[in-house]
This record gives C-alpha cells, structure tokens and sequence, in this order.
C-alpha cells in the first residue's frame, strides 16, 4: 500500500503513530535491564530510523513524506507522553506527582518536525544517480550501527535482545530492498560501510560499557 497525499491518509498516519506511541509507553511494564526488556524499543534511535524509512518509502511524495512522518511521529509523542500522564493516577509506576511532561512532550514534538524534514530529503533516494544510491544507503546503515551497539551490550550485560533483533532485521531489509533499485551499487555499499563505521562510532561506541 502506497501512502497517497490527502487529509484522509495524513489522519490514518496520526492515527498508526498514536497506536505505536500506546504500545511503546505499555512496554515499560517490561523491565529494561533484562535480556527480555522492551521498553528500549522507543528510546533508541533505531525505531525512528525504521519508522522514517518505512514511511519515505510508502510515499509518494516529498511533501507526503514529510507530511505522513511528522504526524505519526506527533501522534507517538501525544499518546506516549498523554497516556503515562492518565495512568500515573492509577499506576505507581508511571508516578510523575501528576505533572504532565510538557518539556519532554515539546522536545520529542520538535523532533517529529526533524524527522518529517528529513523524509522530505531522503524521499530523493527515488532518484537514479549518485544521489539516490547514497540516500538509499542511509537508513541501512543507521539501523546497522544501532545493531552493532546493541549486540554487544547483549554479550556484556545480557540486555536489548528485543532491540539487537529489531535493529538486524531492519538493517537486512533496507539494504536488501534498496540494493536492489539503485544504479550506482558499488557507491551504495561504500557509503553503506563508511556512514555505519561514523556512525556506530560517533553516536554509539562513547555510551557502551567497557
């Protein structure tokens, strides 16, 4: 299915993305220090990695790709940050002394704007030269660093398998799916490796334990 432009579509993603945002607060009944702990998933860069490619790639334009990432990254952010504000009056665990999280619920609003801009311009990786291979490149290889991360926080601290696996199979998807319709294939794999390395040591390697 192709995410077509329109108000009816648009709704649908608001929609999709507040579901997630209910899935993704519910996962802090998982313990995060556990081999099986979940609520990671959210927190990590690795889910709106794969929500941002996912969604660029059912679009069908620029302006749809910015237009159905925002607001399923906007419709997350509600219903994460509103739904643990409804149940810390029934549930210890999402205790906040009844404050709403505005600065939090801000923050993350203005990052659904940065990733709704940055579908717009990974939407070019439709395009068949040199551009479009080293945008095609990008979301594989975010996935794969997060993934290298992750593997050896799994080896050290028996944590993150659900996200170690997330992270794998997203990284194989994307540069399965995107190998595959690009023109310019060695540029691809290059850019691939060099942006994972950056990456994984920039973002990742600082934060992991030794």
């Amino acid at each position: 299915m192709r995410l077509r432009d329109g108000c009816r579509f648009y709704l649908l993603m608001f929609l999709v993305g507040g579901l997630a945002g209910s899935v993704c607060r519910l996962s802090d009944f998982f313990p995060y220090d556990s081999l099986w702990g979940l609520s990671s998933i959210a927190t990590l860069f690795g889910f709106w990695i794969a929500s941002v490619g996912v969604i660029t790639y059912l679009s069908v334009s620029n302006i749809g790709a910015f237009m159905n990432t925002f607001l399923y990254m906007f419709g997350m952010t509600c219903s994460f940050y509103g739904l643990k504000y409804l149940l810390e009056f029934f549930i210890p665990l999402f205790s906040n002394d009844g404050r709403f999280q505005m600065e939090l619920f801000l923050v993350y609003s203005v990052l659904a704007v940065v990733c709704g801009v940055g579908s717009f311009v990974l939407y070019f990786l439709n395009r068949k030269d040199w551009v479009g291979a080293v945008l095609c490149a990008l979301p594989a290889s975010g996935m794969l660093a997060e993934a290298v991360g992750c593997l050896l926080v799994l080896f050290n601290k028996r944590m993150l398998l659900g996200q170690t696996i997330f992270d794998f199979v997203f990284a194989l998807g994307f540069g399965i799916l995107f190998f595959k319709r690009v023109g310019h294939k060695v540029l691809y794999m290059v850019t691939m490796v060099v942006v994972t390395v950056v990456v994984y040591g920039v973002v990742y390697r600082p934060y992991l334990p030794v």
